[in-house]
């Protein structure tokens, strides 16, 4: 990336709030169990339940010259696992990107809640965007324009009255028009504006359908950028779970001569049984960088997650080759995240999360980290909420300019030179469980600003509620 994209990127994040919801608060004790009479219980009153529910939904996300603005998430709406029916999270929010006056976004609003209405037990995620209109005019040349109105994206995932789970999505918007269009189109382009003109049938289905059978799942539009997905509706029923999807929309706009990518609308559900212990509440991530005077957030790279269940005392993994950062600035290889969780009926449970990174360089200072390693183990006795755990952390090597440095011991500081810092093992923890980040590597001039770079997280807690 260059260096004027990356201020962009870095202005970009200025004026996009954003924020990290937590789940409402409740003690073991406060919170009734859902046999204790509650076959007419209220959705907005808190109850434990024998099931384990997730929920993930937001309004925007925004990628600029092909980094992810994490703080750029906007009405980000989380609901972290829990066993309780009748908690909500609402997030509302406004999207502008400065220096792109060709975007433009109304209010954003996400919900997620937790229910248990006549008997169904359920969770469910909405998004809702106001009105969104891109292109128009940019240095005194008119675009083609796109606007959509009212769009709405939900995904539900429950379990029935007679013990059997289901799931539902669905997606609509009250109006999408593209207009101010060249005289020669793409013949895909002309398929969709059939579509839109049509007044019979489900349009919104019918433009989904038509994106879905496209090449690329996008229909360049000549002058502005592109329509296409953003992801599938789906959904997955098993005998104990349930999940559901729903579709987000994707749209690029390039006609300033930077690509700046909007996704719209995704909502993610899912309901799990059973529960005995708790819930695991984890995360393996490799990077996560902070910089630009706290601006900018991004990285994550593909996290994962122990399901709210267990994994059944499987062994989850998944690996990813190679990534670079910041058009190159930071580069990491071979990362590879594992996960496991089990619980049984009497209420204990166990399970560990690791992350492991093949190497990470930073080509501008010449230096190299090979073998970076972080685990977090979870032990969970019955007849108790307190979990043990075992925190492991290691470097292969750090070399810098071709030198080998000595590798540090936990919570040591290492002076990389010119304001350049590494500590090693950052530790977080309390009665139920532990995160661990391998180091914290804070770079002076790395991009304007200053960043911050987290490597190596693992972290995992086994939750009552």
């Amino acid at each position: 990336m260059n260096t004027s994209s990356l201020r962009r990127a870095v202005a970009a994040t200025a004026v996009c709030a954003a924020g990290l919801a937590a789940g409402l608060a409740g003690t073991l004790a406060a919170i009734p169990s859902a046999d204790a009479g509650t076959s007419g219980h209220r959705a907005g009153h808190p109850v434990r339940t024998d099931l384990g529910y997730k929920a993930t939904v937001y309004g925007t996300k925004v990628i600029v010259d092909g980094v992810e603005l994490r703080n750029a998430k906007e009405a980000f709406a989380q609901q972290q696992c829990t066993r309780v029916a009748g908690r909500q999270v609402v997030k509302n929010s406004t999207l502008t990107i400065p220096d792109n006056e060709l975007v433009h976004v109304s209010a954003a609003s996400s919900r997620t809640n937790t229910y248990l209405e006549d008997g169904v037990h359920g969770v469910r995620g909405i998004s809702t965007i106001g009105d969104l209109t891109l292109g128009g005019e940019f240095q005194g040349v008119a675009t083609p324009t796109l606007s959509l109105q009212g769009l709405t994206s939900t995904a539900d995932s429950f379990r029935k009255k007679d013990g059997t789970f289901g799931h539902q999505e669905t997606f609509t918007f009250d109006g999408l028009h593209i207009g101010n269009l060249p005289e020669q189109i793409p013949q895909e382009l002309q398929d969709l504006l059939d579509v839109l003109g049509s007044t019979t049938g489900d349009v919104a289905s019918q433009v989904i359908q038509l994106l879905s059978d496209t090449t690329g799942n996008q229909i360049e539009i000549p002058g502005l950028g592109s329509i296409g997905l953003g992801g599938v509706r789906s959904g997955r029923v098993g005998p104990h779970s349930a999940s559901s999807e729903t579709y987000a929309l994707r749209l690029l706009v390039n006609a300033t001569g930077h690509d700046t990518v909007i996704t719209l609308g995704r909502a993610r559900t899912t309901i799990a049984e059973p529960v005995p212990a708790g819930v695991f509440h984890s995360r393996a991530m490799g990077l996560e960088m902070f910089g630009g005077n706290d601006l900018l957030r991004l990285g994550g790279l593909q996290e994962q997650s122990i399901p709210c269940q267990g994994t059944q005392g499987q062994v989850r993994h998944h690996r990813i080759a190679d990534v670079s950062v910041l058009g190159g600035l930071v580069d990491l290889t071979d990362i590879h995240y594992a996960l496991r969780g089990d619980q049984k009926a009497n209420g204990s449970a166990r399970g560990f999360v690791s992350s492991t990174i093949g190497s990470l360089k930073v080509p501008s200072l010449g230096l190299v980290i090979d073998g970076i390693r972080s685990k977090v183990t979870l032990r969970k006795p019955q007849d108790t909420t307190k979990v043990e755990r075992t925190i492991r952390t290691g470097l292969a090597k750090i070399t810098l300019n071709g030198e080998e440095v000595a590798l540090p011991e936990p919570g040591q500081q290492v002076d990389l030179g010119d304001g350049n810092i590494l500590e090693y093992r950052i530790v977080k923890q309390n009665r139920l469980g532990a995160e661990v980040k391998a180091f914290r590597l804070t770079l002076r001039d790395l991009i304007p600003g200053g960043s911050v770079l987290e490597v190596g997280w693992a972290g995992g807690h086994i939750v009552p509620n």
